[in-house]
């Protein structure tokens, strides 16, 4: 997060004029563009960028099949996201303005319609004051609210939508985990694995009680970074919850910690910059360890790391998973079966004992050895094994729910 200064503004507005009049040249249509309106010397911030590239996908889906040609531009003074479109600049002008009074931070969007002429479309209703909300207009010009108000319910604009898109993120990337289907000893659409307390349904229930929490951990990340305190008494109350709904069974325990972490570190990450996995392993690190937990029965027992391993190295399974899943388009399949072939899993390892572990990474390192085409057949065939001998990769589980989650905000922290 840098500051600009008015020389590099005025450069850049104009070379957005040139890409515009070059695009209009070339097509002879108009154009949508987006810019953030953000005020002050820093525009670029992991907060302005996400809700910019929300922006873009919700236009997306507006637009539909009716853009020509699109064009990103990447500047220290702002993203901008240039359309060329298939339709008459009256009716842009309308999707443009929906978009901007969709939700609270359409606020910050700066849509503009350029016509054929080169000239924007003007905006027939006022836009309101990020203040106080009235008429921006009346504000401006009685300068009512100082730099340092603006810059504040920005910033709040801005997180409360991250906060709030995040957490819908992670509610839909414990759905992912739970759809992903075969998954050996677990539940899945196929069964309920080596559980006859649960079922996917239970599964959805549970996801979705902990939209607050995770809410509550973006933005506890953003507020500070001593939130550790707060947060693991917030993953306290998240378990209740949790409970509440499954009738005192697990069905989350792990993602609860383990999203906790990360969601407070994006947090972090989007208001004052840094590494992610850093961050949420100096999180983990500042937590109070838990008591009499199976995670601390198998660690004393077979000197295993489990999940708080995991998250002091900063998540290294679930950042190898996630590149994995990208070089799959987004597939978790492999992903997962690598999982299952590399974590020292403490479910597995409660379970079955050494044993238990060593057969299920055993048998997942030959499903990857026999190919993709076979990946459905064989990971059946070593569910049945699982549900036989009682085990549960859980542990696994967790992790490929965290790599749906780290894959869905890559824009944030790559």
């Amino acid at each position: 997060m840098r500051e600009i200064t008015l020389q590099q503004v005025l450069d850049a507005r104009e070379r957005r004029v040139e890409r515009q009049r070059r695009l209009l040249v070339s097509h002879n249509k108009p154009l949508l563009v987006l810019n953030m309106n953000i005020a002050g010397p820093i525009k670029r911030s992991g907060a302005v960028d996400f809700a910019f590239f929300e922006g873009v996908a919700a236009i997306d889906r507006r637009l539909g099949d009716r853009v020509v040609e699109r064009e990103l531009t990447d500047e220290l003074t702002g993203l901008e996201y240039v359309w060329v479109c298939d339709m008459d600049g009256e009716a842009l002008k309308d999707l443009a303005v929906q978009e901007e009074t969709a939700r609270p931070v359409g606020r910050l969007y700066d849509l503009d319609v350029i016509g054929l002429d080169g000239m924007k479309y003007s905006r027939n209703t006022p836009r309101e004051c990020i203040v106080c909300g009235g008429p921006v207009g009346v504000c401006s010009r009685s300068r009512a609210h100082g730099l340092p108000a603006i810059i504040e319910a920005t910033n709040n604009r801005l997180m409360e939508f991250a906060a709030d898109r995040l957490s819908e993120i992670a509610v839909q990337s414990l759905r992912q985990e739970v759809d992903l289907t075969p998954k050996p000893g677990l539940v899945d659409r196929n069964n309920s694995g080596a559980h006859t307390d649960m079922d996917i349904t239970m599964f959805y229930r549970s996801a979705e009680c902990l939209k607050g929490y995770f809410e509550q951990a973006v933005l506890l990340g953003a507020g500070g970074d001593d939130c550790m305190k707060a947060l693991q008494q917030a993953g306290l109350d998240a378990e209740q919850a949790m409970f509440a709904v499954t009738g005192g069974v697990n069905t989350h325990k792990g993602a609860i910690y383990a999203f906790g972490l990360v969601l407070a570190a994006l947090g972090a990450v989007m208001v004052r910059g840094g590494d992610l996995f850093e961050r949420a392993a100096e999180l983990a690190k500042q937590g109070v360890p838990p008591q009499n937990t199976h995670g601390t029965a198998v660690k004393a027992k077979y000197t295993a790391g489990g999940a708080r391993a995991e998250a002091f190295a900063g998540f290294p399974h679930a950042r190898a998973a996630q590149q994995i899943m990208r070089e799959d388009g987004g597939d978790g399949v492999r992903a997962f079966v690598s999982l299952l072939e590399r974590v020292e899993d403490t479910n597995l390892l409660y379970r079955g004992g050494r044993e238990g572990l060593e057969y299920v990474q055993s048998a997942a390192r030959e499903i990857l050895a026999q190919g993709r085409e076979n990946y459905a057949k064989n990971l059946l065939a070593l569910d049945k094994e699982c549900i036989k001998r009682n085990l549960s990769p859980g542990g696994s589980a967790d992790i490929i729910a965290l790599t749906y989650l780290l894959d869905s905000t890559r824009e944030i922290w790559q």
